[in-house]
């Protein structure tokens, strides 16, 4: 019964994609009926209500990411509502300040460009771990997934630029199996450019793993669909639409420290809301395995196939390899690692039929001065390749080198 606050919740997030969650959670739940008064800073904050305080929070904000796009902020709170319900609550931002009321809908859009707004509320509750997480990205977002791993976000959407929306999960083991749902509502173009449509999606599904605990494996299964339409009225000629629905397998066998192996299927198909004719279907194969001969080598190999269909009768094949090599404690001094891809995209209609080859080295090592803690070089060499026998204006060869020097004070 507890977790029945979380409905009405959870519905006007869904419907609402532009809810505006505050970024300072604490600061809304202490707000009196007397709005005029000035609230404190978070870092001296109290609750005096019995039934809700925040335990152990994260007062001051850590940056989890310092780089050329600037700081990536994190704050995290455990609560307690009534001794019964205890979320978790992480906020994750970056593009201002931290401290203010900083939300999309009230910045500039040159300001907002490269924003990123996380809010996740998770709860665990005899065994059954659920949440919900908000999230707004920026239109000018550099690599957005390499945030998404930054914030360890673990969502079936994939954090693109431009895009705001709510994910609502919950997940449960039930012996040898784990279950997970999840369903998630999402904008694209929040900035409005009235030059693109403004797309609505909504995506469901299912996943599935099983431990076989009589055998090193592990299967995992999952069935997501996903619904797609523009804002555009329905009777407008320019309306769209379009359902997808995505099946994957994914097995994994461990044989120890020595040797892994993982193999993965994945078929989808999508088809237009009003032509159910135009349909489009997929299917992707991977195998991979990482090899230890010693303690300090490894060897990774790949063999992946990819296949798309369209309505029309025309096919796009995509088979790829690749190969690393990483020998870590040279001499107890240098690591060294090798890597090698090759893979081609062509369709059956001729219209596409290119080769791209991709080749690195690098060598990396520490070094510790009387001045400086730890101080780490690394130096790559690569070489990429990329023929086209369709456009071979568009052919090319690239040599490209980079240096790096890490230090600590």
């Amino acid at each position: 019964m507890c977790a029945l606050w979380l409905i009405p919740f959870f519905v006007i997030l869904c419907w609402n994609p532009y809810f505006p969650i505050p970024v300072n959670t604490l600061k809304a739940a202490e707000r009196s009926e007397n709005q005029c008064q000035k609230q404190p800073t978070l870092k001296n904050s109290q609750n005096n209500l019995s039934d809700f305080s925040a335990k152990d929070p994260l007062l001051q904000p850590v940056v989890i990411y310092n780089g050329p796009e600037g700081m990536l902020l994190k704050s995290h709170v455990k609560a307690d509502f009534f001794g019964t319900f205890k979320p978790e609550i992480d906020i994750f931002q970056k593009g201002c300040e931290f401290d203010e009321a900083c939300f999309p809908s009230n910045i500039a859009s040159n300001e907002s460009d490269k924003h990123l707004e996380i809010f996740r509320l998770k709860q665990n509750l005899n065994g059954f771990n659920y949440g919900v997480e908000y999230r707004y990205v920026g239109k000018n977002l550099n690599d957005p997934n390499h945030y998404k791993n930054k914030t360890e976000t673990k969502t079936k959407v994939d954090l693109q630029n431009d895009q705001q929306g709510v994910e609502i999960w919950g997940e449960k083991k039930i012996g040898a199996i784990g279950l997970k749902t999840f369903f998630s509502r999402f904008w694209d173009n929040v900035d409005r450019d009235p030059l693109h449509a403004q797309i609505l999606t909504n995506k469901y599904g299912l996943e599935m793993k099983y431990k076989i605990h009589s055998l090193p494996i592990n299967f995992f299964f999952s069935h997501s669909r996903e619904e797609s339409e523009d804002t555009i009225k329905p009777n407008s000629t320019d309306y769209q639409g379009k359902h997808k629905e995505t099946h994957a397998g994914f097995l994994y066998y461990c044989g120890g420290k020595a040797f892994n192996m993982t193999a993965s299927s994945k078929y989808s198909h999508s088809q237009e809301l009003f032509d159910t004719n135009k349909k489009t279907e997929s299917f992707w194969h991977r195998i991979s395995s990482s090899i230890r001969p010693a303690s300090n080598l490894t060897i990774t190999p790949t063999l992946s196939f990819g296949e798309y269909r369209y309505w029309y009768g025309e096919r796009k094949e995509n088979p790829s390899a690749s190969l690393s090599i990483n020998y870590s404690r040279i001499f107890n001094v240098v690591d060294l690692s090798l890597r090698g891809g090759y893979s081609k995209t062509r369709n059956t209609d001729g219209s596409q039929d290119a080769a791209i080859l991709d080749t690195s080295v690098g060598l990396s090592w520490d070094v510790t001065y009387s001045f400086f803690p730890k101080i780490s070089y690394s130096f790559e060499l690569g070489y990429d390749q990329y023929y086209d026998k369709i456009c071979q204006n568009s052919s090319y060869n690239a040599l490209s080198t980079s240096f790096k020097l890490e230090f600590q004070i």
